[in-house]
Parts: structure tokens; C-alpha cells; sequence
């Protein structure tokens, strides 16, 4: 298991921000992993997989850190649109070598810069308007929890937009899952992904550094007025112009700056009385 010393935790975000891991570790098996967490039960408290939901206080030196990057990156074809891909893997390889077997439907999640554990942890999906979630095709996930491996059909797993039942347990750490993919042309795998990319090219604001979107409960009204004031720091974060609830990190952005905005956006909801609910995970 490779450990790195003082590191930088920036690199490991898409928002390229973050303090130092004294210790950050990188288990390489489920062997590993279990062990690891045998012996510290508190390393689960700060997690890094893809680091494309994340907000990591840039003042703050984190004792122990724990990625998930390296300890499942299997994919097995199990036959008749049955796979089992490890939580490690990346959505993009996991795309592919689905759609290279002849199968697909995850086409929409080519575009997030993420690993299957958090996409099955957050439920990634394309939003409500077109209600597709990577939860569509899990037929069961695999868990540790307690040094055991634990299986939850997908009715148990509490399915719903941008939620997991895996949310609500923070012992609990994702391996992998069994899915199960309808049979699809490489011409429309293809497409599927051409249209992905061609979309977010359109809506998508990746001219700095992004989590995603932020809120995953808002007032779209709120959120109009938002983009349209430009509400932000210059050259340090700020609400994009072109897309509605989206973050960028111009350069010079903060972990106090970013706090700021998301807080002047819930006291604008609290003040008309509107949900609002942040999806980005906050490390402070």
C-alpha cells in the first residue's frame, strides 16, 4: 500500500483546492482496505475518490486521508449484460468496455470526472428533466462495513435523486457492484457519448476549475439571479456566468471564499422561504 507524507491535497479535487494529508493512504486491494480501516476506524471520516464533489478547507493539515483511487479497478463481464465493476474504476474505462461488449445506457455520465463508488454512493444521474441515474442499471452493491462484506440488492440501497442509503451510514464504504446493461450498437454508444459531450460543451462552464453543480435542491428563480450578478471574487471563486448553480475556481479561489458564496445563496433561499441543499461535501 503506497503512503504519501505531506501531501497536498489540491491536486486531488476538480476544484483544485485543498490543505495538506499528513498522511494519505492508498490502498491497492479490498485486503488492504479492510485492514486499514481494522486499525482506524476514523480514516473513513475524510475519503477521496474522484474528487469532483468536493470542498477541502485550504488553512487545515487533515491527519490521515484515505483514497480510493487504486483498490478495485476490476471489471468483469459476467455474461448477458451482467458486469461487475469495481468502485475504482473510472466512468469513462467503465463506459467503454461496456459499450465495447456490445452494451450500454450509461452514455449520459461519460462527461463526470469520477469513479464508479462515488457515482454509486451519489446516485449520478442527468437531473430531474430527463430522470437518468447510473441506480437504473444496479442490480446489487457490495459494501464493508465492519471489516464484512456486505450486498444490497438495489431495492435496498434507497435509490432516489442524488441519495443512497450508503449516505446515511459513514462506516460503510462501497467495492463495487453487480449492473445490468441493455444490449447497444457501437454507432449509438457512440452517440450516446458524441451527445454527452456536445451538450455539456453547451451548458457546462469548464473554463476553470468545477465541482459540478452545487445545490442539489434550489430555487432555479434564485439561482437566475445568481448567475446574473455574477455574485463572486474577481479572481477567486465565483457563481459562472454562463451556467446556473456552478461554481468556478478562477485561479485565486479559497476554502473561505467558496463558504461564503454557498452561504449567501441558502440566506437568499431562507429569505423567499425556498429548499435549498448543498451537494458538494464540505471539508472543514
Amino acid at each position: 500500500m503506497k503512503v504519501l507524507e505531506n501531501e497536498s491535497l489540491k491536486k486531488y479535487t476538480t476544484f483544485r483546492m485543498g490543505g495538506n494529508a499528513e498522511k494519505m493512504y492508498f490502498p491497492e486491494s479490498v485486503e488492504e482496505l479492510s485492514a486499514l480501516i481494522k486499525r482506524n476506524k476514523n480514516i473513513l471520516k475524510y475519503i477521496i475518490g474522484g474528487g469532483s464533489n468536493l470542498i477541502i478547507n485550504d488553512k487545515k493539515d487533515f491527519e490521515e486521508v484515505l483514497c480510493l483511487r487504486e483498490f478495485n479497478k476490476s471489471i468483469e463481464n459476467k455474461g448477458n449484460g451482467h458486469f461487475y465493476i469495481g468502485a475504482s474504476v473510472r466512468l469513462q474505462k467503465a463506459i467503454k468496455t461496456v459499450n465495447a461488449a456490445g452494451y450500454g445506457g450509461m452514455e449520459f455520465l461519460f462527461s463526470v470526472p469520477g469513479l464508479i463508488g462515488g457515482a454509486l454512493y451519489m446516485n449520478a444521474g442527468t437531473g430531474r428533466k430527463t430522470d437518468k441515474y447510473i441506480s437504473d442499471y444496479v442490480v446489487s452493491v457490495d459494501v464493508l462495513k465492519d471489516g464484512k462484506i456486505c450486498t444490497f440488492l438495489k431495492e435496498e440501497c434507497a435509490y432516489d435523486f442524488r441519495k443512497s442509503v450508503f449516505q446515511d451510514d459513514p462506516d460503510c464504504v462501497i467495492l463495487g457492484a453487480e449492473f445490468l446493461f441493455p444490449e447497444m450498437t457501437a454507432e449509438d454508444a457512440k452517440k450516446g457519448i458524441d451527445d454527452r459531450i456536445a451538450l455539456c460543451k453547451k451548458t457546462q462552464d469548464m473554463t476553470y476549475p468545477n465541482f459540478g453543480t452545487v445545490f442539489c435542491v434550489s430555487n432555479p428563480k434564485i439561482m437566475d439571479l445568481v448567475r446574473k450578478f455574477h455574485l463572486g471574487y474577481k479572481n477567486g471563486c465565483t457563481y459562472s456566468p454562463k451556467r446556473k448553480n456552478w461554481m468556478l475556481n478562477r485561479e485565486e479561489g479559497t476554502f473561505e471564499q467558496a463558504i461564503k458564496l454557498l452561504n449567501k445563496v441558502k440566506k437568499m433561499h431562507k429569505l423567499f422561504h425556498k429548499e435549498c441543499k448543498c451537494e458538494v461535501r464540505i471539508w472543514e
